[in-house]
């Protein structure tokens, strides 16, 4: 009969679970002067603002006060045309704008340089609502800078603020819709709308950088500069502008103290910055370098200097001023592929200039390509990602912290499915205690890998892989003890492998059965239900299969024993006492009988012939 085991516990559905992909990213900045990137972004924005910005819902009234002063400067004026102004003060006081209007406009053909007229005529422009409100501005531009009464003067800063708020968004609205298919036109129109609202900082930031990607930078400097002077909102933005635009200008003049700086001699550094044209050593950027140089004399340390006293908008322009050349430089060797090099230009500088936003993101960007310390690559991108004008500052951050957990996860991933392959072709004890232990040293890891998954994709791996451990563990486990039920079966079965030699040996391998049977039973149970009952489910029917066969063997061993127990008795020389002989017989024949109903369907048809004919031989001899 059969011996030792043909089937094993094998791992067939291993949980094949899938490395983390890092973000792609593709370096695609040259450079981070007021260009199409940073115009385009303003211009959006300022779009929205427009479309979004609500109706308005209020209307300015003449101050009572403010007229009866208007009224008293009238009075100096003469006779010829009082009639005029008088009627249009009436009606514009009576809310009839349109009759007032036409009065106001006949009267200042007379007298274009009164102040009154000039207002009133603007405040009914106002309030009619009309096209004509960019009219009113234009009007009441040149009061701003004119001598005349307080009264007068605030009513006519109050009318340009309540003008602004409502002709500015429709302006930018329009510059918007054009920019893109008439540049040129866009920005003549803007410029020319810009020249009656100049307290519009945001406007005088969009049509500087408007004139700075048409490469009149010139031009956008003195915008910028005006704007900075003139702005009433976004002063702050629009003076960083003009320091920005100035940069380029101010580079040249400063490069015998930059260079002074970068040998680590700021005395010398304040030394060349004393012998500048005095036109540049003016500008708040070159002010600002010279103090921080001479913070530089007594707290630069070995390693880097300290950092400048600065907000952030002034500190990235100074950094710019001494920098801004080393970053082109490795921007174009990125982008010519010579990123190794470009890294080496970086690493120089970059100690010097710890927080240039700019350069940092550069110097994130070739650490990346080069798969090199991902944790400083983290950290300037980190830096990087605070300046809002590198547009490819985010992404470079994804795809760095996307590196990082790949760089700690999948190392983990593929030694699980290395652990898992070393058991594809089957299982030994042997092999199924070292996979155990390479799992276990696995397991508890994990927490550290489930820390430096940062990304949703990132935690979706670990907890696949957290399951699949979980797993396989306890599969193993189920492993061990179906590996032993094997051992214990192949050795109850390897005394056989000749056969069975006779029905004593037949009782007690059929024993030895029936209790690795029991002992499989309760292994199975205590295993609970789902994929783990695969294994038993096959030893036991393994078991049983060998149990069926040992039954058909031991019931042809019986046939053989009393066939040949017949014979003794029958055959010479016969027994002396027929007593004893008849009663054995008789009890063969009864052995006969029942061995022929107990296994009527196990006994081959020549063991079921021999039983028949013992049988009847045997009730012939007994004569009954």
């Amino acid at each position: 009969m059969t011996g030792t085991s043909e089937g094993r516990h094998s791992f067939r559905d291993i949980d094949p679970v899938q490395s983390l992909r890092t973000p792609s990213f593709e370096f695609a900045e040259i450079g981070r002067q007021a260009d199409l990137a940073e115009h385009d972004r303003r211009l959006d924005e300022l779009a929205r603002r427009a479309n979004t910005a609500p109706v308005a819902d209020r209307l300015l009234d003449l101050s009572p006060v403010a007229a009866g002063a208007l009224e008293e400067l009238s009075l100096v004026i003469g006779d010829d045309g009082e009639d005029l102004l008088e009627d249009g003060r009436a009606n514009a006081h009576a809310g009839e704008y349109a009759t007032a209007l036409e009065l106001l406009t006949e009267y200042l053909r007379g007298r274009p340089e009164h102040q009154e007229a000039r207002y009133l005529r603007a405040f009914c422009m106002y309030r009619l609502d009309g096209q004509d409100q960019v009219e009113a501005l234009r009007i009441l531009l040149p009061l701003r800078d004119e001598p005349m009464d307080d009264g007068l003067r605030e009513q006519v800063r109050e009318l340009r603020r309540e003008l602004r708020r409502r002709v500015t968004p429709l302006e930018v609205g329009a510059y918007a819709r054009a920019a893109r298919s008439d540049p040129e036109g866009a920005l003549e129109r803007a410029e020319a709308f810009l020249e009656l609202v100049p307290e519009e900082g945001s406007l005088s930031y969009l049509v500087a950088l408007g004139q700075a990607k048409a490469g009149d930078l010139e031009r956008a400097l003195d915008t910028a500069t005006r704007g900075a002077a003139d702005a009433e909102v976004d002063t702050e933005q629009v003076a960083a502008l003009a320091r920005k635009l100035l940069l380029p200008y101010l580079r040249p003049a400063a490069a015998r103290a930059v260079a002074a700086f970068k040998a680590h001699d700021p005395r010398l550094a304040r030394a060349e910055l004393s012998r500048m044209d005095p036109r540049w050593r003016r500008s708040s950027v070159i002010e600002d370098f010279d103090a921080y140089l001479a913070l530089c004399v007594t707290g630069w340390n070995h390693t880097s200097p300290p950092a400048p006293r600065l907000p952030d908008d002034r500190a990235d322009d100074l950094y710019s001023l001494i920098a801004e050349a080393d970053g082109q430089q490795a921007a174009a060797l990125m982008q010519a592929g010579l990123v190794d090099v470009a890294e080496q230009v970086l690493s120089l500088v970059l100690p010097l200039v710890p927080g240039f936003r700019w350069l940092n993101f550069l110097y994130a960007a070739c650490l990346l390509r080069l798969g090199r310390d991902p944790e400083r690559a983290a950290a300037c991108a980190e830096i990087a990602v605070r300046d809002a004008t590198i547009a490819q500052a985010g992404e470079l951050l994804e795809a760095i912290r996307g590196w990082q957990e790949a760089a700690v996860i999948n190392p983990v991933v593929e030694e699980y499915l290395a652990a898992m392959k070393s058991v594809s072709g089957g299982v030994s004890p042997d092999r199924l205690a070292r996979l155990r232990t390479r799992l276990t040293v696995l397991e508890r890891g994990l927490p550290a890998v489930r820390a430096a998954a940062r990304s949703e994709s990132g935690r979706q791996v670990v907890q696949e892989l957290e399951k699949a451990i979980g797993r396989r563990l306890a599969e193993i486990a189920d492993a061990v003890v179906v590996a032993e039920l094997y051992e214990r079966y192949d050795a109850i079965m390897a005394p056989v492998q000749g056969g069975v030699a006779g029905i004593a040996a037949a009782d007690r391998l059929a024993q030895s059965l029936d209790d690795l049977a029991a002992r499989i039973k309760d292994k199975r149970r205590a295993a609970g239900k789902g994929a783990g009952q695969e294994p038993f489910e096959k030893l036991t029917e393994l078991v049983t299969a060998r149990r069926a066969e040992l039954d058909r063997v031991r019931a042809g061993l019986r046939v053989s024993d009393l066939v040949k127990r017949f014979n003794e008795l029958v055959e010479p020389p016969r027994t002396p006492d027929p007593y004893t002989a008849r009663t054995k017989l008789a009890g063969i024949r009864e052995e006969a009988r029942g061995l022929r109903r107990s296994h009527k369907k196990t006994l081959d048809p020549r063991e079921t012939e021999l039983l028949d004919e013992l049988i009847t031989t045997i009730t012939k001899v007994l004569g009954r």
